[in-house]
């Protein structure tokens, strides 16, 4: 019998990640008891020339009514507080500010707190004066909710480079010390833009000359495994499962309210296949800290006004000998599969380019694809055409099948095309072949 990808992806069950609903109901059965919830977004991005119908402005709005109506419908009824990892806006300047600490007025609850931190782009145009004179907050900030330490720090110059951090290692080492002090066994949340280096995805695996781990906090943070750090900036996609990462401390990115990125981790260029929108971007982290220290983290997309069925469970973030999302998943993952029967096709043929149609593979996170390309009569030393391209994994409604576009091809040409698919985790589908010929120029 064959097998379908929404089946497939409906029945998944993998030490790596969780099935939306399913850490809920583990904890529902176990009598313990929320007594911390917050959101985390970050990368909202307001821009001067946006109306209040821009998408970015609809997202954080619909971001805060959700938060509203959700809690009050849970036996803890309270969303104690929203933070917001960075770039707020492109330029840091009034006319994005302003408006946002408007939707901020108006939509959220007075008893939320606001835990706010600077990105990058709050420098670009702005400084860090005018962001703590529109908040009224510090950037470098030690805020305590329900027992609980949220530290945010903020970059120096707003550079995308390393040393952005190095001037408040002193004050952030001090105040990870009163917050460790206080509590030993409580949670301590680290709110910053950048990723730490060669954590989350994204954060070691540069494309170009961005940069989006830095090494500044090393030989700090990492003293404190009861840190979760929790970060922007790359706008990798939350539902990664690589998002979640543990090692010496806890991490999370928060992805993007207004547009994702995506990272090549070695494996050559990269692109969108034909109807996949990277502006499709409203996700954001709900965080729901247990009497035991645990944390459920769900996430919440705006677009569809609908939880992603991903969640991830950390059962004692302060203790690393229960950590689960190590680098030994790279290990312990599967390959992707292809569903039964399934076959490329090559559509769309012209003299000079080609359409072909993908059956998305079988996986909990099949992220892109490799197309290669090879002449039936190559000329002497002629490599094939190596293409590859993200998936539409981080969508709530994926394609059964991916359209993927290849041009400057040889007019009156047999090819052979063969696909393999990765997941997050780096393994890869075996290869679906077929051939095709262009039409005569």
């Amino acid at each position: 019998m064959s097998v379908s990808r929404r089946d497939f992806l409906k029945s998944a069950l993998t030490a790596i990640c969780l099935p939306a609903g399913l850490a809920a109901k583990v904890k529902a059965e176990s009598n313990k008891n929320v007594v911390l919830r917050f959101a985390a977004m970050s990368d909202v991005h307001f821009n001067k020339a946006h109306t209040p119908e821009a998408p970015q402005r609809i997202r954080l709005a619909k971001a805060i009514q959700m938060m509203n109506s959700y809690s009050p419908q849970q036996a803890y009824p309270a969303f104690d507080a929203l933070v917001v990892a960075g770039d707020f806006s492109d330029h840091g300047v009034a006319e994005e500010l302003y408006p946002f600490r408007d939707i901020l007025d108006r939509e959220m609850k007075p008893e939320t707190t606001r835990v706010l931190c600077m990105g990058n782009h709050e420098h670009y145009g702005g400084n860090r004066e005018f962001f703590e004179e529109t908040f009224g907050t510090k950037a470098n900030n030690h805020y305590v909710i329900n027992g609980f330490h949220f530290i945010t720090i903020a970059p120096e110059k707003g550079t995308c480079d390393e040393d952005d951090y190095l001037y408040i290692r002193d004050w952030f080492a001090e105040e990870l010390k009163k917050a460790h002090d206080a509590d030993p066994n409580r949670l301590i949340f680290v709110v910053q833009h950048y990723n730490v280096y060669n954590t989350i995805w994204g954060s070691a695996d540069y494309p170009d000359e961005f940069h989006a781990g830095v090494k500044d906090l090393l030989g700090v943070i990492d003293q404190y495994p009861q840190v979760v750090h929790i970060s922007g900036h790359s706008h990798a996609p939350s539902f990664h499962p690589r998002s979640m990462w543990q090692g010496t401390f806890n991490a999370i990115g928060t992805g993007s309210m207004s547009y994702f990125g995506y990272y090549p981790e070695g494996r050559g260029g990269t692109g969108l296949p034909v109807g996949v929108d990277n502006t499709q971007a409203g996700t954001f982290l709900v965080f729901e800290v247990y009497d035991d220290q645990s944390i459920l983290i769900k996430l919440y997309d705006t677009i569809s006004d609908s939880f992603l069925d991903r969640e991830y469970l950390l059962i004692d973030p302060r203790d690393p000998e229960t950590y689960t999302y190590t680098y030994k998943r790279f290990d312990a993952a599967a390959a992707p599969v292809w569903p039964e029967g399934a076959k490329l096709e090559v559509v769309e043929i012209t003299a000079d380019s080609a359409a072909v149609s993908i059956p998305a593979a079988l996986d909990d996170c099949l992220t892109s694809y490799m197309v290669k390309l090879e002449k039936e009569n190559p000329a002497e030393g002629e490599a094939p055409r190596v293409v590859r391209v993200f998936s539409d994994f981080f969508m709530k409604n994926r394609a059964e099948r991916l359209k993927v576009v290849i041009d400057q091809l040889a007019a009156g040409t047999t090819y052979r095309v063969s696909v393999t698919g990765m997941n997050a985790f780096k393994k890869d589908t075996l290869a679906l072949t077929t051939e095709f010929s262009t039409n005569e120029g």
